[in-house]
């Protein structure tokens, strides 16, 4: 989410278009600045994918696709020797489109239903001797059935309803986790949003349709009204967020996309912001409406000339040496690193300090 979202996601830029109105001049170049949401990566980005376990612990809101920790809410031994450990772990506060796979610290345990090699039983890769998990998207009416089997403090009334879990069975083997207890992780792809152009509700990373879920979520976002939202400039975000970008390694990706975890502990202002930030856009309130707007040049519509001027005109030749910029650098999440946070490349442009080159692309991925 931008750092949240960014955070969770990776997304792609065209400095030409998203950075044109540089080249009006330094003035409105620092406008846009000061308009701009001002973003804290590190502290939104760190820690997600860390199984925790917290008497009370804020719920998450997952967008796109993250790899999280979660929440453990339920733990108990079962068997002889109490050689079974049953794990209930929150992943989100409400339902989810499914998971993709599931980490031991930074093993592949479980992918697309399969159990990988070293977990897989005899002969099975659906079943495994020291692990069964569970899964649950949020829209389950029941409870664990092997859980609720197994135990019997854990009874069919605990179904954790609009929350979606995963329940934990490890098998006591002395090498098998020679280390303890892991931290569990999973990788999910996150809310379904509505999509306003065709009143279709489905997965999907683009941050327009993610901004005006939670614009409308009257449980953890901001509670909203459909009237009271400009769909028309949703649609338009969406376009934008959905153009195609040239890679310098060749292929292309999508403009902007979403991929990350929005914390309920925060503000809504904050998170609204984080969510903005991961397609540079704006949320504007106007005609008792709000507007979502994603980073694009708009062609102006009108002229400004000194017959509209209502004072002296002032002109700013020169921005100072701290204002001056010509380069971008950050973070980011990669899923072919696992999810591990890394710097990325450093874009410079080698024309003059202060604006970005007319004309090329750059990308943050």
């Amino acid at each position: 989410v931008g750092s949240a979202m960014a955070a969770a996601g990776a997304f792609a830029i065209g400095w030409g278009a998203a950075f044109g109105a540089f080249a009006i001049g330094a003035g409105l170049s620092l406008v846009s600045r000061a308009l701009a949401p001002k973003l804290n990566t590190g502290s939104q980005m760190g820690g997600r994918s860390v199984t925790t376990r917290e008497a009370a612990h804020s719920r998450k809101i997952v967008y796109g696709r993250a790899r999280i920790g979660g929440n453990i809410v339920y733990l108990e031994s079962t068997g002889s020797d109490n050689k079974h450990l049953w794990l209930v772990i929150a992943v989100a506060g409400h339902e989810i489109d499914g998971y993709e796979s599931v980490w031991f610290n930074d093993e592949k345990v479980w992918d697309g239903g399969v159990y990988q090699s070293g977990w897989a039983s005899s002969g099975s890769t659906s079943t495994s001797p020291y692990v069964y998990i569970g899964f649950h998207n949020g829209d389950q009416t029941s409870v664990d059935s092997a859980l609720n089997a197994a135990s019997t403090k854990w009874t069919a009334d605990h179904k954790l309803l609009d929350t979606a879990y995963m329940v934990v069975k490890l098998t006591y083997d002395q090498d098998r986790f020679a280390q303890g207890l892991p931290n569990i992780s999973t990788i999910v792809r996150g809310k379904k949003v509505l999509d306003p152009s065709n009143n279709s509700t489905a997965w999907s990373d683009n941050p327009a349709l993610c901004a005006y879920d939670y614009l409308r979520d009257t449980k953890y976002g901001l509670g909203e009204t459909a009237t009271n939202i400009l769909t028309a400039s949703v649609t338009t975000a969406k376009g934008v967020c959905d153009q195609t970008v040239s890679l310098a390694a060749g292929g292309t990706q999508k403009r902007y996309t979403i991929n990350g975890v929005v914390d309920t502990a925060n503000s809504i202002k904050s998170n609204i912001e984080q969510m903005l930030g991961s397609m540079i856009g704006r949320l504007v309130y106007s005609s008792g409406q709000f507007e979502i707007h994603a980073g694009a040049y708009v062609a102006p519509s009108f002229t400004i000339d000194e017959s509209v001027a209502v004072g002296e005109i002032t002109v700013q030749t020169k921005q100072s040496r701290r204002n001056a910029y010509n380069g971008v650098k950050g973070v980011f999440l990669s899923d072919d690193d696992n999810y591990v946070m890394a710097d990325y490349p450093a874009q410079v442009s080698k024309t003059v300090a202060g604006s970005f080159e007319v004309g090329k692309r750059y990308q943050i991925l």
